[in-house]
């Protein structure tokens, strides 16, 4: 019954994507075109009798190298018979926390009107989390941590839902410390989320939007799928 809620509820908020673009253009303070929630934000990936799972990707580019290692570890997963909802972030409207402190007083519901509000019901109630993001300026995407700042809104005394974490991250740069910074700050998320990192995986030396053709080592691929798999 909750495999179907989860689903279930997945695919509403997908679907109502339309009508609430429709909504918001009959409005007088209607949000730039830039901004607005893509129609194709949310994505029911697959219904299986496993994990319940919530893929995240933050990269600005579909079909880029960390779309292509996020899509490569959700195949291994729906593989394995997990439910997978893939919700594409970089190009929406989600705001960072204003530290406004409302959510503390009203029963922990942010007063942000944008796509987080789509992303809390399904975060709500999967078992497992993944965030992807490429290294833009040596940590993830403003986006992810957008997304991260406000789950405060659903804090209680400081204290957070308990999640499964994945990372997975590509880079340029494939040198020692490449993604240092990123994973510091990965022990800090995953710990208040219950300190139950399962799996990180950093792509080194991909060809970015400063090559003539993205690039990413099939090795990378591969070794995602098999996270997936194996999960």
């Amino acid at each position: 019954m909750e495999r179907r809620k989860f689903i279930k509820r997945s695919i509403f908020m997908a679907g109502s994507m339309v009508l609430g673009n429709a909504l918001m253009t009959a409005c007088k303070n209607v949000i730039p075109e830039s901004e607005s929630l893509a129609n194709d934000f949310i994505n029911v990936v697959s219904s299986g009798t496993g994990q319940k799972i919530l893929v995240l990707m933050s990269a600005g580019t579909k079909e880029g190298n960390t779309d292509r290692l996020t899509n490569a570890w959700i195949d291994g997963a729906v593989a394995a018979g997990h439910s997978v909802v893939k919700a594409n972030i970089g190009n929406v409207r989600l705001d960072g926390c204003r530290g406004c402190g409302v959510c503390q007083r009203n029963g922990n519901r942010c007063v942000v009107n944008d796509s987080m509000q789509q992303l809390y019901p399904i975060f709500a109630e999967c078992d497992t989390i993944v965030m992807a993001s490429p290294i833009y300026f040596w940590t993830i995407t403003a986006k992810l941590k957008s997304f991260i700042e406000r789950l405060y809104a659903i804090s209680v005394n400081d204290k957070y839902p308990a999640k499964n974490t994945v990372l997975l991250m590509t880079a340029g740069d494939d040198g020692e410390h490449t993604f240092d910074h990123a994973q510091n700050y990965w022990k800090i998320v995953s710990g208040v989320l219950g300190n139950k990192s399962i799996a990180t995986y950093f792509a080194g030396g991909c060809k970015g939007c400063e090559a003539d053709n993205r690039y990413i080592d099939p090795k990378h691929l591969e070794n995602a799928y098999n996270l997936g798999r194996n999960l």
